[in-house]
């Protein structure tokens, strides 16, 4: 007989069962303020679209200033990648650039991530005038990304997307109207070149403070030394501006000393006969023609600046500038990297290298499936060697609208 039932019959009254004291459960919600954004300023920026679907109150704090200036007050700002896609549509090429922005896929690895489209309330700044990602300079500066310049007309318009809270802005002009300008961050201030309608103003080249948001004058470099042609590239490197034309001329500027060097003429490119006639191959003279040019063949290649070190992509391997050595070396390390051709684009996430390309997979013609990969890649330098260690790769973005990344921008802001 149970000891229940035995106490039931002498009249005692059944032993009771002991009751365990349960604690009760603590929402993150029911935390003061302060706290909960200094858990939220721990997390990675890019679980943030995922937080603000969780609760009207964690919405809000993701969208709150304060959290970015805890995050700031606490040194955990991050590198996050953004992408400006253009689509051919009718008319060719859609007046509109889509915009995304990288994020973890909700309950996935740390590996998994996709580029999920970027809204604002107010577009109006955002519409490109031009046709294509060169007739509009785009340049990051901190947590925000700039674009400057027009196409047809030229413009003196800046707009500005404020990473943080991914909404648009207007930021002061510039001096002078510009059409396909050429742009560059050196030491945290922009610097803008060409596209005047007036070829010999003053202002032919100028520098945006995104501290002080002004614009400031920069020395004219003069005929002499300007690098001519419609179409500018530049690029900012060791704490200089370099500004080429395509007339094979090149001029690099020195903020510190407000002055330009002489111009840089290149010479001609090699006699494909006189190649044959030496015994190399194509890629033997392109190597050798590279290190003739120096940095100026970053230029006629996918290329960034990533710290201080210059990178391209000269659709066989990754290379990068020895200034030492005055010669282009290859990036070691990189081999487990999937096999790619054409168009990539390459930009610094937190001293690492972001790589972007392009596959085609299933369909036909116009609702073919594009899909667009993602490469992060650590860098390390080893005596007079570079190695490069793929961190992970993966598809990012999936669509059926036609697009290339010769036309995209991949830009890094630090939120």
């Amino acid at each position: 007989m149970s000891t229940r039932s035995s106490a039931a019959v002498n009249g005692d009254k059944p032993p009771r069962k002991k009751m365990t004291k349960q604690s009760p459960e603590i929402s993150i919600l029911s935390l003061p303020y302060d706290l909960i954004l200094n858990i939220i300023a721990r997390v990675s920026r890019m679980y943030y679209p995922t937080l603000s679907l969780v609760s009207k109150m964690l919405r809000s704090v993701v969208a709150s200033p304060e959290l970015y200036q805890t995050r700031s007050r606490l040194n955990l700002a991050e590198s996050c990648l953004y992408l400006c896609l253009r689509y051919y549509r009718d008319p060719p090429l859609d007046p509109n650039p889509h915009w995304f922005a990288l994020c973890m896929k909700p309950n996935r690895t740390l590996t998994d991530r996709l580029f999920i489209p970027v809204t604002s309330p107010d577009v109006r700044h955002e519409r490109s005038t031009g046709l294509t990602s060169k007739d509009v300079s785009i340049v990051a500066a901190g947590s925000n990304i700039y674009k400057m310049g027009g196409y047809t007309p030229s413009s003196s318009e800046v707009s500005v997307l404020d990473c943080r809270f991914n909404t648009w802005h207007s930021a002061p002009m510039m001096r002078v109207k510009r059409s396909s300008p050429a742009a560059s961050l050196v030491d945290g201030k922009i610097y803008v070149a060409g596209g005047c309608e007036d070829v010999n103003s003053e202002n032919w080249v100028e520098v945006f403070d995104p501290k002080t948001q002004t614009w400031g004058s920069v020395t004219n470099p003069g005929a002499e030394i300007r690098p001519s042609g419609a179409e500018l590239e530049s690029f900012g490197i060791e704490g200089k501006l370099y500004l080429f034309g395509h007339n094979r001329k090149y001029g690099i500027y020195d903020p510190k000393e407000a002055r330009w060097n002489p111009m840089i003429e290149l010479g001609m490119g090699m006699d494909m006969d006189v190649v044959m006639g030496m015994g190399m191959d194509m890629y033997e003279a392109m190597d050798m023609e590279m290190d003739m040019n120096g940095v100026a063949s970053a230029v006629s290649y996918f290329h960034c600046v990533i710290g201080d070190v210059l990178f391209l992509w000269n659709e066989r391997e990754f290379r990068w500038y020895d200034f030492k050595a005055s010669s282009w070396k290859k990036l070691n390390g990189v081999e487990d990297l999937p096999d790619f051709d054409g168009d990539c684009k390459m930009v610094d996430v937190g001293g690492k290298m972001a790589v972007l390309w392009k596959v085609f997979g299933r369909g036909d013609g116009h609702d073919e499936e594009r899909s667009i990969w993602c490469a992060e890649i650590a860098l390390e330098r080893r005596g007079d060697d570079m190695w490069g260690k793929v961190e992970w790769f993966d598809v990012v973005l999936k669509t059926h609208e036609q697009c290339g990344l010769f036309d995209a921008d991949i830009l890094s802001a630090t939120v």
